[in-house]
């Protein structure tokens, strides 16, 4: 399949930050700098070992971007490594290479550079990331707007509908042929980070890329249905029961809806069976976002945002430490659920310039006390994958 990009291969850069890019420092304090796709592709074309990763808790876009830049190297005769501590979600696990991903990586493991996709923050990564002998390089390819730039190469547009784009982009400056699990991976990154093309990042960059992978052989059918039309029936048990927790707001534009570990538990479900079920809030009628209260895994309460555009959902999480896109983001807020709950109602009466009644939330136990202090190397974001473990929430698509 020929390379399906054509036209812009850089991002709009200024030309003194193409040829320095020196734009900052990372946490530990290396020079970060800001590169072209130009740059990302020429530093990937010259190695021949390579470690390929993302955020924790991997999800539709991240999976991927991966398997379709590991398809891309390994068809021009690179080795490539698929990494990340916490497993493939379950929807995922049928596309090619996903389970060839591994969880660990040996003593010996050295690569000269590491890719990292769809990663707005270096944090997400956790805390067992890899040493710097380990990694080599670092190129990170993000499209985030609230992105903290890290690495040694920062390759971020938010203007990309998806990571895939950006890999895309890279294997049209490169002349790669799209290989047929490339082009599945970055269909897959795109359906999934344009909710099927109906989110307002679907752009026409977006459709000609995927107009081009179905010309190429790709069946939209088969990906939505080997994505969506494979639901346990668990799903739909802790489905019903979250349903019963819908609550309005605000006037009616917002919709909180709450999963506990003892819903879980009563409908026999894993956290990989409640993914997207906070779609559901922001689908009443008017309704401008929707909000899934869940319990984090070092303590608080994980919120998942999802806005029909009027709210900025990337904001008002980043205020929380957490953050993402704007139609989609998520935090973990200290505290219990009722101080979570009060603490988002009024950041959303805010955005959306709504005089609150005064009411204050029913008090629970324990109320007055702060959650605990989460643990070495965790991150206000809850980088838990649920898949892992069945008490253990996670938004992976909110970053």
């Amino acid at each position: 399949m020929a390379s399906p990009m054509r036209g812009d291969d850089d991002l709009n850069v200024p030309d003194s930050d193409a040829k320095r890019g020196d734009i900052g420092h990372s946490a530990g304090g290396r020079p970060v700098y800001r590169g072209t796709v130009a740059q990302a592709a020429a530093r990937l074309a010259s190695a021949d070992t390579l470690l390929l990763t993302c955020h924790r808790g991997p999800d539709g876009d991240s999976v991927g971007s991966l398997v379709a830049l590991a398809s891309l190297l390994r068809a021009q005769g690179k080795k490539a490594t698929l990494y990340n501590p916490d497993p493939v979600p379950r929807r995922l696990k049928w596309l090619p290479l996903a389970k060839r991903f591994s969880r660990k990586l040996g003593k010996k493991a050295r690569y000269e550079v590491t890719v990292i996709v769809d990663c707005a923050d270096a944090k997400l990564l956790g805390s067992t990331f890899p040493a710097r002998e380990v990694t080599g390089d670092l190129i990170v390819l993000d499209h985030h707007s609230s992105a903290k730039p890290f690495g040694d190469l920062y390759l971020c547009d938010p203007e990309a509908a998806s990571a895939g784009v950006l890999i895309a982009r890279i294997a049209d400056q490169l002349g790669w042929p799209i290989t047929d699990d490339a082009a599945i991976g970055l269909y897959v990154s795109l359906v999934s980070d344009t909710g099927s093309f109906s989110y307002a990042n679907s752009n026409p960059e977006a459709f000609h890329l995927a107009a081009s992978l179905v010309e190429g052989g790709v069946d939209p059918w088969t990906v939505h249905a080997m994505l969506n039309e494979r639901a346990t029936l668990e799903r739909y048990k802790i489905l019903c029961k979250a349903l019963e927790t819908l609550e309005l707001k605000l006037d009616g534009k917002v919709a909180f809806m709450t999963i506990t570990r003892k819903m879980v538990k009563e409908a026999g479900a894993t956290w990989d069976d409640t993914t997207d079920l906070v779609n559901y809030s922001r689908a009443l009628d008017g309704v401008e976002c929707g909000v899934l209260f869940t319990p984090a895994k070092f303590g608080g309460v994980r919120v998942s945002m999802r806005s029909k555009g009027a709210v900025d959902c990337g904001r008002i999480c980043e205020e929380q430490g957490g953050g993402g896109h704007r139609a989609a983001a998520g935090c973990v807020i200290r505290g219990n659920m009722a101080k979570a709950r009060s603490r988002v109602e009024s950041a959303l009466a805010q955005a959306l310039d709504i005089e609150q009644s005064g009411e204050q939330p029913p008090s629970e136990p324990g109320a007055d006390r702060e959650a605990p202090a989460q643990a070495s190397g965790a991150l206000s974001q809850d980088i838990s994958n649920p898949s892992e473990s069945k008490s253990e929430p996670s938004d992976p698509q909110a970053r």
